[in-house]
């Protein structure tokens, strides 16, 4: 959390996981900041204000990362090939002699 002068909690760093990933980002609160003073913000308060300010709902969060995992396992690696094409790699775990 960040914090100013006058010890009020001003922003957030979050972090949302399921099996799928996870997503973060640090949240600006909307002001005025709450009158919880410092020493009494715990991590339960802190949440509190992410789930009435942060505009997506958790239903949002799994899709976006459904999503995300669907994209990625839809990509194909290549192997580079000097003086020819690159071509896909079809075992995962085939070495690259040149390594």
């Amino acid at each position: 959390m960040i914090v100013d002068l006058d010890n009020n909690v001003v922003s957030l760093n979050w972090n949302y996981a399921n099996l799928d990933g996870s997503l973060g980002g640090k949240h600006i609160l909307d002001q005025p900041y709450g009158t919880a003073p410092l020493t009494s913000v715990t991590e339960e308060l802190a949440v509190s204000w992410l789930e009435d300010q942060l505009p997506n709902s958790t239903e949002e969060f799994n899709a976006e990362l459904a999503a995300r995992k669907e994209r990625q396992d839809s990509l194909t690696p290549y192997k580079a090939n000097p003086g020819e094409p690159p071509t896909p790699i079809v075992d995962p775990f085939e070495i690259d002699e040149e390594a």
